[in-house]
C-alpha cells in the first residue's frame, strides 16, 4: 500500500503543469518530502492508528454499559461528568496535533529543499566553494524549525496532560459518590439501630 501511494503521489507531480514547479513552496526537497510523507502517514492511519481508535471505540462504549448496567446511578454520573471533558481534550489534541504537523512538515520541508539543491549541484565545479554557505544555511534554516515548533509542542501537551489526568479524576468522582452512598445507608441503619435500640 506504502509503495502505491508513493506511485500515485510521483505519478501526479509528474502530470503537473510548469507553473506548478515555479512555485516557492515546490522545490525539489519539498517534493521529495511529500512523496515521502504522505504516503507515510496514510500507511500510519491505515495500520494502528485505525486498530487503536476501534478498541478505544469498542472499549468506552462496553464499559458505558457495563457500568450502567451494574450501578447506574454511578455508572450515570461518571459517563455524563467524566467522558465529554475527556472526548473533548482528545478531540482538541488529534486537531492541534495534525495543525502542528502541518506547519512542521513545511518548516522542515525548506532545510529539505536546501540539502537537496546543494546534492543536486555537486556535479558542477562550483559546487566546491559553497559547502560552508550551504551548511549555514541549512544549519539555519533547521534551527529556525526547531525553535518555532517549541512553543506548538507545549500547547499539545497541555490537551495531552489532561487526558491522562481526567482518568484519575473519574476514580475520584466515583470513590467520592460511592462514600457519599455508603455515608447515608450506614446512618440509616445507625438511626434504625438507635430506634430499635439494639
Amino acid at each position: 500500500m506504502n509503495h502505491k501511494y508513493r506511485k500515485q503521489v510521483v505519478n501526479d507531480m509528474m502530470r503537473q503543469d510548469l507553473q506548478f514547479f515555479d512555485r516557492t513552496e515546490n522545490t525539489t526537497g519539498a517534493l521529495t518530502s511529500r512523496a515521502d510523507s504522505y504516503p507515510q502517514a496514510v500507511f500510519e492511519l491505515m495500520g494502528f492508528n485505525v486498530a487503536l481508535i476501534l478498541v478505544a471505540t469498542v472499549g468506552v462504549l462496553s464499559c458505558s454499559v457495563l457500568a450502567l448496567a451494574y450501578a447506574w446511578k454511578l455508572g450515570l454520573v461518571i459517563i455524563l461528568a467524566g467522558l465529554p471533558p475527556m472526548l473533548l481534550s482528545g478531540y482538541a489534541r488529534i486537531r492541534m496535533e495534525g495543525a502542528m504537523d502541518h506547519k512542521i512538515s513545511k518548516m522542515f520541508s525548506g532545510s529539505a529543499s536546501i540539502a537537496s539543491e546543494a546534492v543536486t549541484a555537486i556535479r558542477t565545479v562550483s559546487s566546491l566553494a559553497i559547502e560552508t554557505s550551504v551548511l549555514e544555511r541549512y544549519t539555519k534554516e533547521l534551527d529556525r524549525a526547531n525553535a518555532t515548533s517549541t512553543k506548538p509542542v507545549l500547547l499539545i501537551m497541555l490537551p495531552f496532560a489532561f487526558t491522562q489526568t481526567v482518568e484519575y479524576s473519574f476514580l475520584a468522582l466515583g470513590f467520592w459518590y460511592v462514600c457519599r452512598i455508603l455515608c447515608s445507608i450506614y446512618s440509616k441503619w445507625l438511626v434504625l439501630g438507635l430506634m430499635t435500640g439494639c
